[in-house]
């Protein structure tokens, strides 16, 4: 078995189906675009999902601090990655934004 590279260029990817994190649908084309900020609100805030960066050169974190929730997205270095985010939204709403990024419909 070959040990994966992490952020392989597209059609080198050796297994997708093996890969334990989610992998974002292609965006649709009535997608709506999310405010992304490079502040950061919370000091302390815990990871709740993630999908793959092993395949990708973006990966996105769902997250919650203080009550709330929002999405973090990184690219480019793996060790060092630029970070921007969302603002924050309840839970219930981060979900749903979270299950609309997974599924295509924002970005």
């Amino acid at each position: 078995m070959t040990p994966k590279t992490i952020h392989q260029p597209p059609g080198q990817i050796d297994d997708l189906d093996a890969c334990p994190a989610p992998h974002l649908q292609p965006l649709k084309d009535d997608a709506k675009p999310l405010a992304w900020h490079a502040s950061q609100r919370f000091a302390r805030f815990r990871v709740l999902a993630w999908t793959c960066g092993e395949h990708r050169e973006t990966w996105y974190e769902l997250c919650s601090g203080g009550g709330m929730a929002f999405i973090r997205r990184m690219s480019g270095d793996p060790v060092k990655p630029e970070v921007s985010q969302t603002h924050a939204w309840t839970m219930t709403e981060a979900h749903q934004v979270w299950a609309a990024l997974l599924s295509g419909h924002v970005r």
